[in-house]
């Protein structure tokens, strides 16, 4: 039988991975990138349509945002505001000729509606001008993710991921105090923006990344200024999560072997934090070679955490 595809090759080697393009195309630096989500989450009311608005305007001149370059380009804004309120903002801002408004059909579209827009941006992408950013604000008013329906939640952001594909980043805004984890082990970066504690009405936010690109912004403490067009670097504190490394590490080497996330929380000297903090902390810790984590993350082959140094084996010639 004739096979067209005897000649198919299968796979290719890892010397073609390493002479591959290991750049990365940012198009906000440590933020956004060209092929990556990214989520922005934070609490209602914290300022993300705010900080969305400055980068917009950026987009249009190259210029700075955290102190971080962004590049010129084409955004399409899937936006749950209306037009008056995006046209508000911009006496002070520009977001110039090369923002397209577009948006599903509907509140929560369904799965025929989704798939619908993402054929829409599909095309979009095959533009002489294409686009090289997608924003969705919020995630909560257009993906369809309501209920329990894992099965449906992965495909629609497997539908999202198709225009990454097309050397299109993707920025994906989160109305939540706690990060929604499919949307965390989907995005490529997590940026948590927030209000310190303690200062009470304060334009000042922190700022919090984790994911799987080196050169990520990790922290950052701004202050919008007094006009609203721009986010001004502070001094750099000691991390909010500093305190939570040092009890984990404390925790960690005191046990010979590794501990679960659930483990550890019963083990908490005073007062234990959130879940979703703990695990963001942790993941943190890993990154930077603190921790090491293994097992497969199912229920009965939970993650288990230990200090990296007791993992390693010892010299015998020590």
């Amino acid at each position: 039988m004739n096979n067209n595809n005897e000649n198919r090759p299968i796979g290719h080697s890892n010397p073609c991975v390493q002479e591959g393009e290991r750049s990365i195309p940012w198009i906000w630096e440590g933020v956004l990138a060209e092929g990556a989500v990214t989520l922005l989450s934070a609490p209602e009311k914290t300022g993300k349509t705010t900080l969305l608005s400055l980068l917009l305007d950026r987009r249009r001149t190259g210029a700075q945002l955290l102190g971080r370059s962004v590049s010129l380009g084409k955004t399409v804004l899937c936006s749950e505001e209306n037009e008056r309120l995006w046209a508000l903002r911009q006496p002070l801002l520009d977001f110039g000729p090369d923002l397209l408004f577009h948006r599903p059909d509907g509140d929560c579209p369904s799965r025929r509606r989704w798939k619908r827009f993402i054929d829409d941006l599909c095309t979009l992408s095959f533009r002489e001008d294409p686009f090289d950013l997608l924003v969705i604000d919020t995630v909560a008013s257009f993906l369809p993710l309501a209920g329990h329906n894992a099965r449906l939640r992965r495909w629609a952001l497997v539908q999202l991921s198709l225009v990454a594909s097309f050397a299109a980043g993707v920025l994906i805004l989160n109305q939540s105090r706690n990060v929604h984890r499919p949307l965390a082990a989907f995005a490529d970066i997590v940026l948590e923006m927030d209000i310190p504690r303690g200062l009470g009405l304060t334009r000042r936010r922190t700022f919090t990344g984790v994911g799987r690109y080196p050169g990520r912004l990790q922290t950052a403490t701004a202050e919008l200024n007094p006009e609203g067009t721009d986010y001004v670097l502070l001094p750099d504190r000691p991390p909010p999560h500093a305190p939570l490394l040092v009890t984990l590490q404390t925790l960690l080497s005191e046990n010979p072997a590794p501990l679960t996330r659930q483990e550890l929380l019963a083990r908490w000297p005073r007062e234990a934090p959130r879940e979703d903090t703990l695990w963001r902390t942790l993941a943190r810790g890993c990154e930077q070679g603190l921790f090491v984590r293994s097992g497969t993350g199912t229920k009965t082959d939970a993650f288990r955490y230990a200090v990296a140094s007791q993992t390693k084996p010892t010299d015998p010639a020590a």
